[in-house]
């Protein structure tokens, strides 16, 4: 099941103050993407902040997600984000990538144990 949230990471905190989680997403579009936001039309479902789960003290700001209501137009931001290498928001670098499940997250945790001795061995997975 494919999972149609997209991360914003390193857009500094109390920007969404001003002028709204949707209207950042917006801006953040026209401003890397001017050309998919006009052909898109982009609709956010609900975007908010991530609370800081280990240390409420850390100086980095808390991640955005974005909730697309179709999970095509995620996957064609994230494609043109790859393909343009550097997203920015106010000149500043930010990254957009996929939101993936716990259940996801572990698997590949997993897995990496396994790719790492395997590559000790020299072997090819």
């Amino acid at each position: 099941m494919k999972c149609n949230n997209i991360w914003i990471i390193g857009v500094p905190e109390g920007e969404e103050r001003e002028q709204g989680i949707e209207n950042l997403f917006e801006e953040i579009m026209t401003e890397n993407f001017p050309n998919l936001a006009k052909e898109l039309d982009i609709q956010v479902q609900e975007a908010q902040r991530v609370p800081n789960k280990r240390n409420s003290n850390r100086p980095t700001p808390r991640h955005i997600i974005i909730k697309m209501p179709k999970v095509k137009d995620k996957e064609r931001i994230l494609k043109a984000a790859r393909e343009r290498k550097l997203v920015t928001y106010k000149g500043t670098p930010i990254r957009m990538s996929a939101d993936f499940s716990m259940e996801t997250l572990q698997a590949r945790r997993e897995w990496q144990e396994i790719f790492k001795v395997m590559k000790n061995k020299n072997l090819q997975p």
